[in-house]
């Protein structure tokens, strides 16, 4: 659990030299001053420093001066101590950790900026805030002002409605179950997440069923295929069997053919070859001699004479071998092209006679572009088939995660120990609690059937026991409570009286708290002031109580003030850190 605790707060305008500074004590904090002084100017300015946005508009008047402002805090998670520092000026926000470099964040004031989703990453992240809410279609992260709504009560609205101090919640669906699920620590979160992931992919899959349902029926085509599939696909199986077998011999055929006429180009080109040799051999015949008594002709050498007659027989016999083999060859090769003529000729007339058929005036040549339609066809029942599986397979998931009986139970846990704190809080304002159960039941309660002083009492009661059962949650980060204008103008004394008393007790077990408070009536004319702070601090609060004055506690609009005492090292320091790149 992380706890962010207040150290101090710088408002300065460099063009007006006029500023606002205090520290803050870690128990209570009373801001006190005039109505319309700037007691709610120093809250909304802490709520501005940390970048969350909803204040903006509340402090109009003073960024008009042209102001920054810094934050000191300290962030204790677990065991660590962390100082953090925040400095902002208009559009621009400086975020220092500790020793680390500071982060700078240009044009965060819009919500929907790309600055502003990086600096809420890393912000939600340094104190753990990750609750998840469903907006349209949608899980995506809170937004900050949900990380601050349990621990601010706003002047405006937080003493009349529930949960609408900071932000706007309406456009989130079952905003208020998550809320108090996550700040009470019910664990349903990955369940619910997973259950939402789950129903979003059943109803994609739902649609994309029904589209493809849709197209099917609607596509003439695909009626026309399937009646004609069934008449000739018999012929066409018979047709394909018998065109496997033709087209297997035909395809055998024609491999040894080309063997054949491989064969018969090699021996020719062989039998050329002898020839060629023969009349080489015959020009290489060995020359005759004649006697020289008797002029008969006699060998010139006999040996030589013989070999030229083995050569001149030997490649006479090998042409004859060779006409033999391109005669066989030639005869078989004649044998096999009539055997693919034959073959082809078969198929031919086989696909011919196929072709001839007709069912509704359509052809089997029509029925095979039909086929197309057929293969579209096959691929959405296919598909249909997946998705209907897939489907099934979800609803069981979702049967396992259960729905939501062990969540209720849980629930009605957090509510019996919810009213039980409400109770005595009502009793300890000097309250009526209302006799309704659905004002007792947390997860039912979003305003209360009363008006005026008696409201008031009623929702102080309700967001100190809600208060107190967040702090309880050790899985969640904790702010200061914040809490503007705790009185009405026409609170009676002893309301006031009763209401003090209740903060003495509360504030001396919670963290550290800041309230604001009026002790003069809304009349600027009126000296005579409710009550004496410094006495109300000694009757009900400890010591280390601090009072913060706005002003001089009499004067409106009083929040930035040339005479206010500030380090001018603060000063630089801070406009050093508006200057890191």
């Amino acid at each position: 659990m992380s706890n962010l605790i207040l150290k101090s707060l710088l408002v300065y305008s460099p063009s007006d030299e006029k500023g606002f500074y205090t520290d803050f004590s870690e128990s209570v904090n009373i801001v006190h001053g005039r109505n319309t002084s700037g007691k709610s100017t120093l809250i909304q300015s802490v709520i501005y420093a940390m970048g969350i946005n909803y204040s903006k508009d509340h402090l109009s008047d003073i960024n008009n001066d042209g102001v920054f402002f810094r934050l000191d805090c300290v962030l204790k998670d677990n065991e660590e101590y962390y100082e953090l520092v925040f400095v902002r000026s208009d559009d621009t926000l400086v975020l220092k950790k500790g020793s680390e470099p500071p982060i700078r964040f240009d044009g965060i004031n819009s919500n929907n900026s790309f600055e502003y989703g990086r600096y809420k990453d890393i912000f939600s992240k340094l104190i753990g805030f990750d609750l998840v809410l469903q907006k349209q279609s949608e899980l995506i992260g809170a937004p900050l002002e949900a990380a601050l709504l349990p621990y601010y009560v706003s002047q405006s609205v937080g003493w009349v409605y529930i949960r609408e101090s900071i932000g706007d919640y309406r456009f989130y669906k079952d905003f208020k179950f998550d809320y108090l699920d996550y700040y009470l620590g019910i664990e349903n979160g990955h369940e619910r997440i997973n259950k939402y992931n789950l129903e979003k992919e059943k109803k994609e899959l739902k649609f994309e069923l029904s589209q493809l349902n849709s197209y099917e029926d609607k596509k003439e085509d695909f009626k026309v295929s399937k009646l004609l599939d069934d008449r000739f696909k018999g012929e066409a199986e018979s047709y394909l069997e018998n065109y496997q077998h033709l087209n297997k011999d035909l395809s055998e055929k024609e491999t040894e053919h080309t063997k054949l006429c491989n064969k018969l180009s090699l021996l020719r080109g062989r039998q050329k070859v002898l020839t060629q040799i023969i009349a080489n051999i015959k020009n290489q015949k060995p020359k005759i001699d004649q006697c020289p008594t008797c002029n008969q002709s006699l060998p010139g050498d006999l040996e030589e004479f013989y070999l030229y007659s083995q050569d001149i027989n030997d490649a006479l016999k090998e042409k004859d071998n060779v006409k033999e083999q391109i005669k066989k060859i030639a005869a078989k090769l004649n044998s096999v092209e009539n055997a693919i003529s034959i073959s082809r000729t078969k198929i031919e007339k086989d696909y011919a006679l196929l072709r001839n058929l007709k069912a509704s005036d359509i052809t089997f040549d029509s029925w095979l572009d039909h086929n197309a339609n057929l293969r579209m066809l096959k691929n959405i029942a296919t598909k249909k088939t997946s998705c209907k599986k897939r489907i099934d397979e979800i609803d069981d998931d979702i049967g396992k995660i259960g729905n939501g009986i062990d969540i209720d139970v849980l629930r009605r846990v957090k509510e019996k120990e919810f009213f039980s704190i409400f109770k005595r809080n009502v009793l300890a304002l000097g309250a009526q609690l209302p006799k309704e159960n659905k004002y007792h039941n947390l997860y039912s309660l979003s305003s209360f059937p009363c008006q005026g002083v008696e409201l008031h009492k009623l929702l102080m009661a309700y967001n100190f026991s809600f208060y107190e059962m967040v702090m309880k949650n050790q899985n969640v980060h904790s702010f200061p409570f914040l809490l503007d204008a705790i009185f009405k103008e026409d609170i009676d004394t002893e309301s006031r009286g009763n209401i003090f008393n209740f903060l003495s007790h509360e504030t001396k077990s919670s963290g550290q708290i800041i309230f604001s408070v009026a002790e003069y009536k809304g009349d600027e004319t009126s000296l005579v002031p409710l009550f004496d702070v410094e006495a109300i601090k000694s009757q009900y609060f400890t010591a280390d109580t601090k009072l913060i004055c706005i002003g001089d506690s009499k004067t409106k609009r009083s929040f930035l003030s040339k005479s206010a005492v500030i380090d001018s090292e603060l000063i630089n320091d801070t406009i050093s850190f508006l200057e890191v790149v």
